[in-house]
């Protein structure tokens, strides 16, 4: 994927342009022997954070790179620290996606939508450098990889004649789809610290949904006079083939309108997008107590011979 690739070599240029401007804040804040930090544990540290990004659409309206658009992408989320290596995450985000079949290899068929959507999931993260048990001394360079589980709720819609239409509720190809998909977000991205308290990611992501209609489009079309018996509009909807003044030359008894049972989408790969995101994270509670409590030794004391012997005395 041409795009794909366009986004992954623009992150790697980012991160390599910040990378050298923070590695003269490598001692930051307390030092490791400071009264601050004794006692403290990065393990249980919580951050909230807040990213913007790109949304890119994959599935029946785009099936190779030169077709993709990105659309804007924000999240917030929440973190929490159980290892050196490992913390996990809940995210919410609102996305856009959009396609459309003009000057791809089906232009043809000529459908398009564009959506505002909502996901909201929980990832695992691993990290490459493990934290030590000072959080100011945390690296400032971490790679890390995430793998998760999440929801998606989709609206897709499409525009004819000026006006834009909601397509789930039109059924253009007789069924009637769940807008709630369930997905697996996974990546990989690299965290760096800017402060004490502050930290920026930078994220390349695939979500994998679990349905074949976030562009409404999926398997067959489907008996185009029943559809406008029903709702005129839905049959406009459903096949906008004629739009272009160029109907088809096969599998169709009207010359107008593709016959029933005729390929409109691919039901056997689901639809996905792709996540390209930088976040601002803000540390909530950087000195977290161990849950043992500290425990002072007394220095033992040695008595030298002359003092017994003056003490025989």
């Amino acid at each position: 994927m041409k795009v794909a690739s366009i986004h992954f070599i623009t992150l790697c240029t980012v991160v390599a342009l910040i990378l050298p401007t923070t590695g003269a804040d490598a001692q930051r804040g307390p030092t490791r022997n400071s009264r601050l930090y004794r006692g403290a544990s990065n393990y249980g540290v919580m951050k909230l954070s807040a990213g913007i990004g790109s949304s890119t659409y994959f599935g029946d309206l785009c099936e190779t790179g030169d077709c993709l658009r990105a659309r804007p992408y924000f999240n917030l989320g929440f973190d929490y620290r159980f290892t050196g290596k490992i913390r996990a995450r809940i995210e919410g985000a609102y996305y856009r996606l959009e396609a459309r079949d003009a000057g791809g290899k089906n232009e043809k068929r000529n459908l398009s939508f564009r959506s505002g959507n909502i996901e909201v999931a929980a990832t695992g993260i691993y990290e490459f450098f493990s934290y030590n048990k000072f959080f100011n001394q945390r690296p400032l360079f971490n790679p890390y990889l995430y793998a998760g589980v999440g929801f998606t709720y989709f609206t897709p819609r499409t525009e004819l004649d000026g006006k834009w239409y909601s397509l789930p509720k039109y059924a253009t190809e007789g069924v009637t789809y769940n807008q709630l998909a369930f997905m697996i977000p996974y990546g990989f991205g690299v965290q760096m610290a800017l402060a004490n308290t502050l930290d920026v990611s930078f994220e390349f992501g695939i979500r994998k949904t679990f349905t074949d209609y976030l562009d409404d489009v999926s398997t067959v079309y489907i008996d185009n006079a029943k559809l406008a018996s029903k709702e005129p509009i839905a049959a406009q909807l459903a096949d906008r083939t004629s739009d272009l003044g160029i109907p088809p030359t096969y599998d169709s008894d009207d010359g107008v309108h593709w016959n029933a049972g005729h390929k409109r989408g691919n039901p056997d790969r689901k639809d996905s997008y792709i996540v390209i995101a930088a976040k601002l994270e803000y540390t909530i509670n950087p000195l977290v107590k161990n849950k043992r409590k500290n425990i002072k030794f007394r220095k033992p004391k040695f008595s030298s011979s002359s003092s017994r012997r003056k003490k025989k005395k």
